[in-house]
């Protein structure tokens, strides 16, 4: 992360899986031996695929730590990456990609579009979400609370554009023949 002398040291390090360690702790893991992996900065260009790289992903949890829907506390481990627009229409970049837990996944599938839930995300990683009742709702990246002054900040996109209507989109979400 990219210092500022006006901010304080957190005092802290996030390990994988949002574990909190002291200083001190990392280290002394660091003397023993652990290794330590630096976090690769997505450039200007998207990735080829639907798919983000191991490194595209890592840095997105890395930098949200959270599901980015409001009030949610779901680790960024166990959330998925999701498209804000969606691929093809959006590219497989972190200017449009964030994690949200299934839950919340599912309910922007299947109940998004102009009438349901929407999110847009800014290149700073900064999500708005849009209710159904035209409320907005604003989430900052997680990873601001350990580390105030990392520029999470990626490219601008170009302008995208959502997919046309009818697109499968707007179905509802399959219900279950049998219970589980």
């Amino acid at each position: 992360p990219e210092t500022d002398s006006r901010a304080q040291d957190s005092g802290v390090a996030l390990l994988p899986g949002a574990r909190v360690l002291p200083i001190a702790a990392l280290a002394e893991a660091i003397r023993s031996g652990a290794p330590i992996k630096p976090l690769w900065r997505p450039g200007p260009d998207p990735e080829p695929h639907y798919q983000p790289s191991a490194k595209l992903a890592a840095f997105i949890r890395a930098r949200d730590l959270f599901c980015r829907f409001p009030g949610c506390d779901v680790p960024a481990e166990r959330c998925d990456i999701d498209h804000v627009v969606p691929y093809p229409y959006g590219p497989t970049h972190a200017s449009n990609m964030h994690c949200k837990c299934r839950t919340h996944h599912l309910m922007k599938t299947f109940w998004g579009g102009d009438n349901g839930w929407r999110d847009k995300q800014l290149p700073d990683g900064t999500v708005i979400w849009t209710t159904p009742a035209g409320q907005t709702y604003t989430t900052t990246p997680g990873s601001r609370l350990f580390f105030p002054t990392w520029n999470t900040t990626t490219a601008e996109l170009p302008p995208l554009t959502q997919p046309p209507p009818g697109s499968g989109r707007d179905v509802q979400m399959p219900r279950r023949q049998r219970t589980r």
